[in-house]
């Protein structure tokens, strides 16, 4: 439909200069990439030369990507053919604006970047900028470009490995590795659950050769307990290493649905898959909640734990308390972030039965495990 003339609509983005700057989109099809000569030029590496058009189709808009390099999305959302409306946030690779719409009798704005009209609007209205990182992101997971590390967890009454738990490392080598910093990434293009399920991927594959391993604890992300897809990962893995001893970590938070974690705990039982709450007391201690649905094991949050050994005699009886319920619904407690003996001491002697910190072991690579 080239030269149709759209009335009113336009995109909006931030210039260099902190400008905020409006692209009016006065014809159809409005095509953009880095080649010179369309309605909109982005030059950078990470645009295609042809990168997306905007189309129209009846009275709307849509958005079509060409078989971009690093893609196209509409509020964040990987995209090929989607609808356009006013408010939306539309990303070409790592730029971002947002779809707007006036009417025709608004007066003019005056002239700006890329020969297009531009006008201010507030910073409060618009949304975040895309996060830096974003297209090594899309890289790293098309390329699994990650690896595993595994930390011991002990067993306080006899000192020896009962437990590892994997956890994550980027290889990506324009990214951070450590898994909180891969994840903040991931989320801003609505792919934290992808990293995450990639993670215990890698885990299982890095240890289905060995016989000799304790149970696995592999993490997930608070997202996944609310979206489908978690249980079908789970199921896959069991396929993969169906002789591994696994068990699935769970943040307390969750325990606010204490009847869908008690479901939860039943359909990962059917796979053979224990449940573990992590961090448990870093909000607050959701005692009835955490009696309606008791995990197999329950990881007490490093704050609990650090300096035990001279802390005030209250926070021990407080955890003294706590393990005492622990014991009477049948669940095994470890205390996290040990990194003295007296530590590791006083939690032995209060009741936990598990050990987790750099004083009982550093995490490694699974060939040194």
């Amino acid at each position: 439909m080239s030269g149709d003339e759209p009335r009113g609509w336009y995109l909006e983005t931030w210039s260099d200069g902190g400008k905020l700057r409006r692209v009016r989109i006065d014809v159809l099809p409005f095509r953009v990439g880095r080649r010179r000569g369309l309605e909109l030029v982005l030059p950078a590496e990470s645009v295609s030369k042809l990168h997306a058009e905007i189309y129209s189709k009846g009275e709307g808009l849509r958005l079509r990507d060409l078989n971009s390099r690093n893609g196209s999305f509409v509020n964040r959302a990987p995209v090929e053919d989607a609808t356009l409306a006013e408010g939306d946030i539309v990303h070409f690779a790592d730029f971002e604006f947002r779809v707007g719409h006036t009417e025709a009798s608004e007066s003019k704005p005056e002239s700006g970047p890329f020969g297009r009209p531009t006008t201010a609007v507030k910073r409060r209205d618009l949304p975040h900028r895309f996060e830096p990182g974003t297209r090594e992101m899309r890289e790293l997971l098309r390329e699994r470009q990650v690896t595993m590390v595994f930390q011991p967890i002990v067993l306080l009454a006899r000192g020896t490995i009962a437990a590892y738990e994997a956890l994550g490392r980027g290889l990506h080598p324009k990214l951070p590795p450590t898994p909180i910093e891969l994840l903040r990434i991931a989320e801003s293009i609505q792919r934290e659950a992808e990293l995450s399920r990639l993670f215990r991927r890698k885990a299982v594959e890095l240890a289905v050769g060995r016989s000799d391993l304790p149970t696995i604890f592999l993490n997930t992300h608070q997202l996944e307990l609310s979206r489908p897809g978690l249980l079908e990962s789970l199921e896959e893995l069991r396929e993969v290493a169906p002789q591994l001893d696994l068990a699935l970590e769970i943040h307390e938070s969750v325990l606010t649905r204490p009847p869908q974690i008690a479901e939860l705990r039943g359909l990962l039982g059917e796979r053979n898959i224990a449940l573990a709450y992590d961090d448990f007391g870093a909000g607050q201690a959701r005692l009835l909640e955490l009696a309606e649905a008791p995990p197999h094991y329950l990881k007490f949050d490093h704050r609990f734990i650090s300096g035990l050994d001279q802390a005030p005699p209250q926070r021990r009886k407080l955890l003294e308390s706590l393990l005492a319920l622990a014991r009477d619904l049948r669940v095994k407690t470890v205390a996290e972030g040990i990194e003295t003996p007296a530590e590791a001491r006083v939690c032995a002697e209060i009741g936990f039965t598990h050990a987790q910190g750099f004083h009982m072991g550093r995490p490694r690579p699974i060939e040194e495990v």
